[in-house]
């Protein structure tokens, strides 16, 4: 079961240029714009380069995303997509998963806060495409002025901290917003989220919400924060939230077997939801 949601494509701003198929593109120098809009409860930081590329972060009405528009379209039937990111002083890209959008050459991050503190360092940064029906990857390597005041203020209008205290403290990090779990834990005891009810007489047929948790030692999740939700506004994080204090999670037998343990370990997973006809 796919826990995507198609979304609309909201800003103009953003509007998507014709994807890049190159193998690769040239380096481009840009900086941040930054965008009010209070009818909206929104704060914008966008960026546009040449090769049709656009990124955005963005804060509207307190929920948090990060999307990329000019992408070398999404296979028809895929929902989710996955993407490297490699900015700043990072040695190696990082692969993570995204939700494709209405307009199949836009992505929106499941961990959008953890992509825009990355973004927020400048200087060199690559967008990765995996390879699809086995052509060449798409790699766009880009050059971004070193300032994060654009990003911090969207992530502060959100209550979203520039440098997340419970990253520091982790032993280890576990997640890339995948479906469900990582590989190195599995449910003990699995979390029974009610489905949330109607706002304003209307109702999701599904969705999926990103979590990220720090574990004890017995598997109990502390200190959870939603990494993202689709779709916004109708409680969803609320409704999970009210099944973590008895849920458990334990090791996989390969992370016990490789000497792993659950106190300190701060995982990232998903939980979806879809109304049965």
């Amino acid at each position: 079961m796919h826990n995507c949601l198609r979304f609309i494509f909201a800003f103009a701003a953003l509007a998507a240029g014709a994807p890049v198929m190159a193998q690769e593109s040239a380096p481009q120098s840009e900086d941040w714009t930054l965008t009010s809009v209070p009818e909206r409860k929104a704060v914008l930081a966008t960026i546009d380069f040449t090769s049709g590329l656009a990124i955005a972060a963005r804060c509207v009405d307190g929920a948090y995303d990060v999307l990329i528009s000019g992408l070398p379209e999404a296979p028809r039937r895929d929902m989710s997509r996955e993407l490297g990111i490699q900015a700043g002083d990072q040695e190696e890209p990082y692969t993570s998963v995204w939700t494709v959008g209405t307009q199949r050459n836009t992505a929106f991050s499941r961990i959008p806060a953890v992509v825009a503190r990355d973004l927020a360092k400048g200087g060199k940064l690559q967008v990765i495409v995996p390879s699809t029906s086995g052509g060449p990857r798409t790699r766009y390597v880009m050059d971004l002025d070193p300032s994060s005041t654009a990003i911090e203020q969207t992530l502060t209008a959100c209550g979203r901290p520039m440098i997340d205290p419970r990253e520091a403290r982790a032993k280890e990090i576990d997640g890339n917003g995948q479906d469900g779990l990582p590989d190195t834990v599995q449910w003990q005891t699995m979390p029974r989220p009610v489905f949330p009810a109607s706002v304003n007489g209307r109702s999701p047929l599904e969705g999926y919400l990103v979590l990220s948790c720090v574990l004890t030692d017995a598997g109990q999740m502390t200190e959870c924060q939603t990494e993202s939700e689709q779709p916004a506004g109708y409680n969803l994080w609320r409704s999970v939230e009210r099944s973590l204090p008895r849920a458990r999670l334990k090791l996989s037998e390969q992370a016990a077997a490789a000497g792993l343990s659950l106190a300190g370990r701060m995982v990232r997973f998903s939980v979806t939801f879809k109304m049965e006809p």
